[in-house]
């Protein structure tokens, strides 16, 4: 592996996991359903809601799991930019 390829390896590796992390966060968006009160395009009933205790579960744990992918994704994009800033001043003269 050539050296500069050696040093993409850690921003290539940061922005597939930002890729990643901001699909799964969609689609658990999409999956928490009416409890995802930014997204009308997903169904939302409004303010009256009725639903299994299972169903209920399901869409809290959908919402979790898209807040977690959304904060990786977040500090993914952070350290690939502070990766290439920091492998571009190092490789200055």
């Amino acid at each position: 592996m050539s050296a500069r390829l050696r040093r993409l390896v850690p921003v290539l590796v940061l922005a597939a996991v930002v890729v990643v992390a901001a699909v799964v966060c969609v689609a658990e968006l999409a999956a928490a359903g009416p409890l995802n009160p930014v997204a009308s395009w997903t169904g939302a009933t409004g303010d009256h809601l009725v639903a299994t205790k299972s169903q209920f579960e399901e869409w809290t744990s959908a919402r979790t799991v898209a807040v977690v992918a959304a904060v990786v994704a977040v500090v993914a994009a952070v350290g690939t930019v502070v990766v290439t800033v920091v492998t571009r001043r190092r490789d200055r003269p």
